[in-house]
């Protein structure tokens, strides 16, 4: 259950990311976020108010979700800081490796991933890195400078440190609180913490027709794609679903190449196929081996 989850989160994420470049182009990526931010909080609220029967917060999980908020909001600052200036295949790629950094912290924290895992997640990683190995081929196809080439790669591994603390984070978050609240308060904290980053950076969050759908569809799919990755970790306390959600860069990376016209190189194409090597092994994990055959069984029958 936790890959399928994971799976649907790389969806939302990837696609809300691609979007996410448009509404950073056409009013900055300050305010691209805020309303992101406050779109996704809109969504998940009336979800809660029809669904589900009032609030449950409690002091640790209120903290665990602060710390998380605060987190992830920088980490998609720096995520749609690299998205706006470009090139998006390279960005979403290294963006992508934060589940190396959230199986390292889980390590530490002891938790025991099977050899397996491990093997996955280095796939993974390893075709991140391949992919980023390209970044020199857009000074021409896209006629980028150099130097804003590398400082995208910096924004994106910043974003990828970031997002994988948020992560971990919002996780423990989860214990103390059930998953929609959590990614309620999550959100409502990295709003807060944005609109405190206008204020104090003087920055109006303006918005402009062009960019009223867009924003839209990014804050349903981006809080969409947060929400299955919390769900999954009922299921999967070590963090499976984080790495599947990595394939989020790999949609990206799609889109990308068809709408934008990215030049994806050799060595792209062979880091696109290693992660998928990689999810396929992560998803080899017995017990959700068999839970994926026993639903194609039952599919077939």
């Amino acid at each position: 259950m936790s890959v399928i989850y994971g799976l649907l989160s790389a969806l939302s994420f990837g696609i809300g990311d691609f979007l996410a470049r448009f509404s950073s182009k056409e009013i900055g990526f300050q305010r691209s976020l805020f309303w992101m931010l406050v779109v996704g909080g809109v969504f998940y609220l009336s979800l809660y108010s029809i669904f589900f029967d009032g609030f449950n917060p409690n002091l640790k999980g209120l903290i665990y979700c602060a710390i998380a908020g605060i987190l992830i909001m920088f980490g998609l600052l720096f995520l749609y800081n690299g998205l706006e200036r470009g090139p998006v295949s390279i960005v979403a790629a290294i963006t992508a490796t934060n589940p190396f950094f959230v199986f390292l912290i889980r390590f530490f924290l002891g938790s025991e991933p099977t050899k397996l895992q491990w093997y996955a997640t280095i796939a993974i990683i390893s075709g991140a890195v391949l992919i980023s190995f390209s970044a020199n081929s857009f000074k021409e196809s896209l006629g980028m400078d150099l130097k804003k080439i590398r400082e995208s790669i910096l924004l994106a591994l910043g974003a990828s440190i970031f997002l994988a603390f948020g992560l971990i984070f919002s996780q423990e978050a989860s214990i103390y609180l059930n998953t929609t609240e959590t990614v309620i308060y999550i959100r409502f904290f990295s709003l807060f913490s944005i609109a405190i980053l206008l204020l104090v950076l003087k920055i109006k969050p303006i918005l402009t027709r062009k960019a009223v759908p867009i924003l839209f569809f990014q804050g349903i799919l981006e809080t969409s794609g947060y929400f299955f990755l919390i769900s999954a970790f009922i299921f999967d306390p070590i963090g499976v679903a984080v790495v599947v959600s990595s394939a989020f860069g790999l949609v990206t990376i799609i889109l990308a190449r068809f709408i934008l016209k990215e030049k994806i190189e050799k060595f792209q194409i062979l880091g696109i196929s290693i992660t998928f090597i990689g999810i396929a092994g992560i998803s080899t994990n017995e017990k959700i081996y068999d839970l994926l055959i026993n639903n194609l069984s039952n599919l077939l029958n």
